[in-house]
């Protein structure tokens, strides 16, 4: 079995585990390890695959008759392939190549996607269990909420259910903050996919089906700061000034981004870095993403971003002391689409405190 970076072979595991590094230099950040274990190898492709607690992720796995209990054997039977990155796994009796196989530009089953969206069982012939016709990115796109990825003309976008992204992604523009814009999603997209029933459901519970387009490409990934954290643990590196490190601007703008939007959902794999796949190199910060779970209704949520137990608004104020920067044009914006009164005065009461720096 080999771990190849598009047609590049970075790795070879023998039947008996043993792992033989062929390109160490552009090796997932979290398996960068001179003496890597096949546990570990096991770990890092398990991590790649969908969460159980993901909406429809039952639905999705029951249809292809996988296990819902091992990721490892999930990442296996669809190769690994991610929108996120170019690598992909490939066994022995395995003999496409990768402009036969990646999903950034071969078509979708998009049956899958019907599946991700609503959750609609999809009768599948048994030709299906054949681990060559398993071509999608659901297996691999984390995160709980529903969501299916969807090609148009210019490129790949992914809809979800998450309407708190576009008055994020208004409050964002304002501020100067990098980010991933996110729009309503157009019936004329989605209609194929996203059953009556769920439609109802959606509308009944006031919310939205929002879609962004893909930010990575075959030559440019994203790390995550769960991936680079174990690789700065691994070198006995603080992740967290190491991450400063790279951007400080950028850094210290998420902390701001966060307070404001008081998002209670920045962990380990909803921030990080690009990476130069011919190098291997990291690049920057990605753009800002995922604030669906923003506008929380309770206050001193605290920071997933910073290595001390602080608030939100603590490492705020520190970012803000640092940073400098204008947040009083939020004053001059109106209430953003999707926000009630109450939660745009919320966000304003955070600004006004945020200014102040108490």
């Amino acid at each position: 079995m080999q771990l190849l970076l598009k047609d590049k072979p970075l790795l070879t595991i023998q039947d008996n585990g043993s792992c033989t590094i062929l390109d160490f230099d552009r090796l997932p950040f979290a398996i960068r390890k001179e003496n890597l274990t096949f546990v570990e190898f096991m770990e890092w492709a398990a991590n790649r695959t969908l969460s159980i607690g993901r909406s429809y992720a039952k639905e999705i796995l029951n249809t292809l008759r996988l296990p819902q209990s091992n990721r490892y054997g999930i990442c296996k039977a669809c190769r690994g392939l991610s929108l996120t990155d170019s690598y992909w796994i490939r066994d022995e009796r395995d003999e496409k190549t990768w402009d036969e196989v990646n999903i950034f530009q071969n078509p979708l089953s998009l049956f899958i996607t019907e599946i991700s969206l609503s959750g609609r069982n999809v009768h599948y012939e048994a030709r299906a269990m054949d681990r060559q016709e398993i071509h999608t990115p659901e297996l691999t796109t984390l995160g709980a909420s529903a969501k299916g990825w969807i090609r148009r003309e210019d490129g790949l976008y992914l809809h979800k259910v998450g309407k708190y992204e576009v008055p994020s992604d208004e409050i964002l523009s304002v501020l100067g903050i990098r980010h991933i814009p996110y729009q309503v999603s157009e019936e004329k997209e989605i209609g194929l996919y996203v059953s009556e029933e769920r439609k109802q459901w959606i509308e009944g519970v006031g919310e939205k089906i929002v879609n962004a387009r893909l930010f990575t490409s075959e030559d440019l990934s994203l790390v995550t700061f769960e991936d680079f954290h174990i690789f700065c643990e691994s070198y006995g590196l603080d992740a967290y000034k190491e991450a400063k490190k790279i951007d400080p601007e950028s850094y210290l703008q998420m902390q701001i981004a966060d307070y404001i939007l008081n998002n209670n959902d920045r962990h380990e794999q909803n921030w990080g870095f690009f990476m130069e796949n011919e190098t291997g190199k990291l690049t920057g910060y990605c753009p800002l993403f995922d604030h669906d779970h923003g506008f929380a209704p309770y206050e001193n949520v605290i920071s997933q971003t910073t290595k001390e137990p602080v608030t939100l608004f603590e490492a705020a104020v520190e970012a803000q002391r640092e940073l400098g920067g204008e947040v009083r044009r939020l004053r001059e914006m109106g209430n953003p689409e999707f926000l009630s009164e109450e939660q745009w005065g919320q966000v304003l009461e955070r600004e006004g405190k945020l200014r102040a720096g108490k």
